[in-house]
Parts: structure tokens; sequence; C-alpha cells
């Protein structure tokens, strides 16, 4: 048994496997067909909270490219609004992630929806849920969903819980991640504001406030004061870099022509005296 802490608690927690297993249904239930209708995803679906989610997102792709480029991985794919199904004959039952994360970059043309049952069709390795409309929903729902596909992290993130303009639901917090452990369950390893770090980037997504509505962001480390930049802004410091730098090439430019000025200026006094001494 390990050694236990200070706190009586043990140094290194174990538990048991766990599993979902069902035992003594009725013969009813155990032979009644699965009524997948409540989570049919239909083409012409409405998803409230369209604007909000697109900003948040397409910030989201920027900082992430960035830092792609940053770690210089080649075989890594993010995406936005692509539809994974699950189901073999009930191609509804799907999911669509405001943005998910691949493994390895997908040749293509992208196929109109992922389809597990297809031999080149994967989960993704990360998905973000955006809560907009019926919060309550998409609290419940979407974690047994991204169980079921088999996505590893799943994110949700609640705009209106961290923005906090009025009182709402206790349960509500602006950050839940999900973590699919190795005997398969699927365990929310956060709750609450504070920056977490994500697996399939290794980085931590940080919930900043500084404008209309909070947006996600990414930083290198958990102390979230080293954000990473989003492409627009990486290519204006590295602008603003060369304009410094073009800047004081001339200035040493302008400094060096003074100097060599000023010699010359020195030089030719100098010749002027030894021509008065030779004179005299």
């Amino acid at each position: 048994m390990a050694s236990a802490n200070g706190f009586g608690l043990p140094l290194n927690p174990r538990r048991p496997p766990r599993a979902l297993v069902l035992r003594d249904l009725s013969p009813e239930e155990a032979s009644a067909a699965i009524d997948w209708s409540g989570w049919y995803l239909p083409d012409d679906a409405e998803r409230p909270g369209k604007a909000e989610r697109s900003g948040i997102v397409r910030l989201l792709l920027s900082v992430l490219s960035q830092l792609v480029r940053e770690r210089g991985w080649a075989d890594w794919y993010a995406g936005a609004d692509h539809a994974f199904a699950w189901v073999r004959g009930e191609p509804l039952v799907r999911v669509v992630p405001d943005l998910y994360v691949l493994d390895h970059r997908p040749l293509p043309p992208l196929p109109r929806q992922w389809q597990m049952w297809l031999p080149s069709h994967r989960p993704p390795r990360f998905a973000l849920e955006i809560v907009a409309g019926d919060w309550r929903r998409v609290y419940e729902d979407a974690p047994a969903k991204y169980w079921q596909l088999g996505c590893p992290e799943l994110l949700i993130f609640d705009p209106e819980a961290a923005a906090a303009r009025a009182p709402l639901a206790e349960e509500r917090v602006p950050l839940q991640l999900y973590r699919r452990r190795q005997d398969g369950t699927y365990l929310r390893v956060h709750a609450g504001a504070d920056p977490l770090r994500v697996e399939a980037f290794d980085a931590y997504v940080v919930v900043l406030k500084d404008g209309p509505y909070p947006t996600l962001r990414v930083a290198r480390s958990a102390r979230a004061t080293d954000l990473v930049p989003a492409e627009e802004e990486a290519l204006r410091a590295e602008g603003e870099a060369r304009a410094q730098e073009q800047r004081a090439r001339v200035a040493e430019q302008r400094a060096r022509a003074a100097a060599e000025a000023r010699v010359r200026e020195l030089e030719a006094k100098v010749r002027d005296l030894e021509a008065r001494v030779s004179r005299r």
C-alpha cells in the first residue's frame, strides 16, 4: 500500500477499473430497439448563437494555426463545423463540434461528414462544444455523445457563465473538460474558470473577457501570461519588428555617415594645420 502524506491521503491513490454494465433488465427492456431519434441532428437543425460562436472559433483556429507553426507540427489538423456520425444505419445520429482536432491531416477534399464505420475515418482527438440556447441539453447530452463517438477530450465552453452578467444556475461553469481514461470511463477532470491543459495540443486554454463577449485563447504555460498570438497578431508583430529593425539600420547608417563626415572634417583641419606649419 502506498504511504500516506500529511493529510492522511495515499501518495499514489488507486481505484479499480470501471465499466458500464447493465444487469437484470426485463426481457422487454433487453430486447427493445434503441430509439435514436432524440439524438437526430438534421441538416437544417437550428444552432443558436451562430455569430458569437463563429467569432470564438475563428480566433481559436487562428491561434492554433500559429501554435502549429511555432512547434513545427506537420501532420496535424484543426477544423470546424463538420459532422461526425458513429452509428451505421443511423447517419443522423451525429455531433457537429464547433472546433475539432484530428491526429493526422486528412487528404482533400474533406467528406461531407465523418463516418466512423468507414476505414479511413477516425474520431477527433479533441472537440469543443460552445454552449448556446438550451444549456442543460448540452451539459447532459454532449459528454454521452462524444464518449460514444470515441473522442478522447471534450471541452465545453459556456460563454454566459464566463460573462456572469446575471445570476445563473449553480451548476453552470465557464469551462468543463472531459477526458477518456484507460478503462473507457469519461471523467470530468475540470469544471471552473481557471486555465486548463488540453492534451491534444499540449497547451492551456484560457478564458478572456476583454471584449463584448468572452473568448478562448491558448497559453503556452499554466501561468496564462504567455498567450499564443493569432495569425494576424503574429504577422503584425513581425511587421513591427521588421520596421523597428529597419529604423535601427537607418539610424546606424546615419550615425556612421555622421561619424565619417566628422572624421573627414578633422582630417581636413589637420591637413590645413600641417600646411600652415609647413609655410612657416
